[in-house]
């Protein structure tokens, strides 16, 4: 069977591919609840949108994914083309705050996400945890 051109994934769906193993030794990102679990899985957590490390491509959150589409119409087709997907779906973020990011959101904001996610970040570092 040869091997897969590319292997990429969105969101939390990094903690599957780190699972089967698909990251270890690679760069990669995931939301970040979960993106330091994948150092248990021997990746290497990044704090980018997207990631690309040799043939792997992670998007962060789930809203990444409108920036990992693009990035992957370059890789299959060519930037020209990527660009004109974007140009046509109109894709030209604003959005209304400045609380996308850990590094971004205000403290009040902050604290109870943390709160109401930890859940997830304990089952996602236990995932890892087990190899």
């Amino acid at each position: 069977m040869p091997a897969p051109r590319y292997v990429t994934s969105v969101c939390s769906g990094s903690l599957i591919l780190g699972k089967a193993g698909l990251l270890k030794g690679y760069k990669a990102t995931s939301h970040w609840s979960c993106r330091n679990a994948l150092a248990g899985f021997g990746a290497i957590p990044t704090d980018a949108r997207v990631v690309r490390d040799r043939n792997r491509i992670t998007g962060a959150g789930v809203t990444s994914g409108l920036d990992f589409g693009p990035t992957m119409i370059a890789e299959l087709r060519d930037r020209t083309y990527a660009e004109c997907t974007q140009l046509m779906s109109e894709y030209d973020p604003q959005p209304p705050f400045n609380a996308g990011t850990l590094k971004t959101a205000r403290p009040e904001v902050k604290a109870p996400m943390i709160e109401l996610i930890a859940g997830f970040r304990k089952q996602a570092e236990a995932l890892a945890a087990n190899g």
